[in-house]
């Protein structure tokens, strides 16, 4: 066929389909590739265009609506304990106060807890007033000194010596238990029990008086009756420092008084010199106390402790018998004999004190050494031997009543005396001189009518 000449007709392309109107703009051809030409090396590499038909930029054209994302469940509101407020422990040196045990004249008495030992102890504080005499400061810190290089198991041991500003502090042995005078206001000990702790009293002063210190203040409010059945002694030589101690200083002065009134001897009411007499005076009137139930001598509030202090110097005490009718009267005369008024017809010693009443309590409730043990029973600690023939025997704690007959040829006699008999003085008279000269007639009238008889 020939060729005519015209350029033949190419089939046409259909069209591409309409692109919607949310879709990118179509990119054009991509050129063909073309060999990279060397640029410049400082010249950054070009970035190459967005891909419009890239997943991730079709995506962020697509509106999506906003939803909040899914809160996580709420953990359970967690119950804090209220933080402790913060406290300040009080010290005493290197010593932790725990509480105040009780209140006096001289100051507070304090529970601590010595640290690293974790021990225990009872802290006295001694404020002293400005008039105080340094001498008698002076003496006590010796004598606490003393006391707490020596132990004995009736003593309250004494561990340290604090002095903070113008407080001093004496740290001392802490007793669980309760004092004797706790124990007599519940009423009369039983006897082994009243044996048991004069025991222990007195052997806790002769330990004292041998190291030359006199306690000055004995009574059952610093005598301490432990849990597991100890007695113990407290507060050795804090009297002193209630003491002036100066030039004409006496007794009786407001608020100087060595003492108890109750328990003072007569040569403490004199402000005299006192020595370990003195306190066996004071442990006399506290033993008639344990036994009767009431101390010998008494005052009324309106009396005022003056009367006291004259009936300690003046009056005689009334036998313990009297108030407790039928005590054995040995027991009576120990009594009586450690209340004498003048300090050498007393006990010299405390252990010439504990040996006489250690042979009437032997005789009287054998087996009291253990009645102030815990479970104790007092019920077996009955006598041993009657103190006399006919005698009915005493249960525990009571007293050995004797029997009206038959009584003993030579009885214990009681020292108690307070008005020594007068010795009857013979009345003069004239009547012997005349039955004389009667006589004398009358053998001379029978000489006379023998003679005449004879002649």
């Amino acid at each position: 066929m020939a060729d005519s000449g015209q350029t033949p007709e190419t089939p046409t392309e259909p069209p591409p389909p309409p692109v919607p109107d949310w879709a990118p703009t179509p990119r054009a051809a991509a050129p063909e590739p073309v060999a990279p030409q060397s640029a410049p090396p400082s010249a950054p590499p070009p970035v190459p265009p967005p891909d419009p038909y890239a997943v991730d930029a079709t995506m962020r054209l697509i509106p999506v609506p906003h939803i909040a994302p899914l809160a996580a469940p709420a953990a359970p509101p967690v119950e804090h304990a209220p933080a402790p407020a913060p406290t300040t422990q009080r010290r005493i040196g290197k010593y932790i106060v725990q509480r105040e045990l009780g209140r006096g004249g001289m100051g507070a008495v304090y529970l601590a807890e010595q640290p690293g030992l974790g021990r225990e102890v009872a802290i006295k504080e001694l404020i002293l007033s400005a008039v105080a005499d340094p001498v008698a400061l002076k003496r006590f810190m010796q004598e606490a000194q003393v006391m707490a290089r020596t132990s004995h198991p009736n003593l309250v041991q004494v561990h340290d010596l604090e002095q903070i500003g113008d407080a001093n502090y004496i740290v001392l042995e802490f007793v669980r238990g309760k004092s004797l005078r706790d124990s007599l206001n519940q009423g009369v000990l039983p006897l082994p029990q009243t044996f048991a702790i004069m025991h222990g009293v007195l052997q806790a002063l002769d330990y004292a008086h041998k190291r030359a210190i006199v306690h000055r203040d004995m009574k059952p409010e610093n005598v301490l009756l432990s849990d597991e059945g100890d007695v113990k002694v407290a507060d050795f030589g804090i009297a002193r420092l209630m003491d002036d101690s100066g030039a004409g200083s006496t007794a009786t002065k407001t608020g100087t008084t060595v003492g108890t009134p109750q328990y003072m001897s007569p040569e403490q009411v004199a402000s005299s010199k006192v020595d370990g007499r003195s306190d066996l005076y004071s442990a006399g009137i506290m033993f008639y106390e344990l036994v009767v139930g009431q101390p010998p001598f008494t005052a009324s509030d309106a009396d005022g402790p003056f009367t006291l202090m004259a009936k300690h110097v003046q009056a005689p005490p009334k036998p313990p018998s009297v108030h407790r009718p039928g005590l054995d009267m040995s027991l009576e005369e120990v009594i009586l004999k450690s209340l004498s008024k003048r300090p050498e017809e007393r006990y010299q010693t405390g252990q010439e004190f504990d040996d006489a009443m250690i042979r009437i309590a032997d005789r009287l409730t054998p087996g009291w050494q253990r009645s102030l043990q815990p479970g104790a029973d007092l019920s077996k600690m009955v006598p041993g031997a009657t103190p006399y023939p006919g005698a009915i025997p005493a249960m525990a704690g009571m007293p050995v009543m004797p029997s009206a007959s038959p009584m003993p040829a030579q009885p214990v006699q009681s020292v108690y005396n307070p008005t020594p008999p007068v010795r009857p003085v013979a009345k003069k008279t004239s009547g012997c001189l005349g039955v004389i000269a009667g006589l004398l007639a009358l053998i001379a009238l029978i000489g006379a009518l023998l003679a005449a008889f004879v002649h």
